[in-house]
């Protein structure tokens, strides 16, 4: 269970998000068709150790990067070698997250690289949506399924497939912990969110059927993908449950963003 155990842990995890989210800030200025997954990643490993952190998916379960770089119909779990160049008009989803003093920090952005068609772009602000609204149900007492059937009901009302076998989960103390956080249920059901949990919700809308591909037997072993190739959009906020409803943790103002202080190539 992902509680804050005391306001060391508390003040080390808001540092954590910190660090994480103003790498997202700086990788968003670079990111752009041509440039290498690998780059965006070798920037993120370096940025986030000159702060005192570490990247904490890098190794987790041997996973080799520091972020998920996920291209259109790849839902998740995109590796990030050099290799990986970020073709044009596309969708680029960044999924990545930092260990500082032991608290884990975690979230995921999705850009639009490019022209592509407004149906894209529209994915991409519901998927957004989808998300703020599922935060806007939590606060401590509250079920998951009330968290999923939000997101689930706006995924339906726009015909987006909603991804069913990935989904958000505890988090703080690990990079992944109970409880799993479905993007779809029943209001009333699952169990209630208890004051100081932290937990990440992250839907991924696809804009045709929900059925995904998990790559296990093929060339990375991580890359999960659309079955049917339509393109994927996902956004992942991590959040405090409080008494009387949530604080996003991953949401900084812009006097919050770190600077840049290695040296990049």
């Amino acid at each position: 269970m992902s509680i804050i155990k005391n306001s060391e842990d508390m003040a080390n995890l808001r540092h954590s998000c910190r660090i994480l989210i103003s790498c997202f800030e700086h990788l968003g200025g670079m990111i752009r068709a041509g440039i290498s997954a690998g780059e965006l990643d070798q920037f993120a490993i370096a940025f986030i150790r000159s702060y005192d952190g570490e990247p904490s998916f890098l190794g987790y379960q041997g996973f080799k990067y520091a972020i998920c770089t996920s291209i259109n119909d790849e839902v998740a779990h995109g590796i990030s070698p050099i290799t990986k160049i970020i073709p044009n008009n596309c969708l680029v989803k960044l999924d990545m997250g930092v260990r500082y003093k032991g608290m884990i920090s975690d979230s995921c952005r999705t850009y639009i690289i490019g022209e592509v068609d407004p149906k894209y772009h529209r994915l991409v602000e519901v998927n957004k949506e989808a998300m703020m609204a599922g935060i806007s149900v939590v606060k401590a007492g509250t079920k998951l399924g009330d968290i999923g059937h939000t997101i689930d009901t706006i995924a339906k009302k726009h015909g987006y497939g909603n991804v069913f076998e990935l989904g958000g989960h505890g988090v703080g103390y690990e990079v992944h912990s109970k409880p799993f956080v479905a993007h779809q249920g029943k209001k009333d059901t699952g169990i209630r969110l208890q004051e100081n949990q932290v937990i990440c919700i992250e839907p991924m809308f696809n804009l045709g059927r929900a059925d995904v591909v998990f790559d296990q037997t093929k060339s990375d072993g991580w890359t999960v993908k659309t079955k049917d190739g339509s393109w994927c959009a996902q956004h992942e906020h991590e959040i405090l449950v409080t008494k009387t409803g949530s604080e996003i943790l991953t949401q900084i103002t812009p006097d919050q963003i770190l600077p840049i202080t290695h040296k990049v190539n």
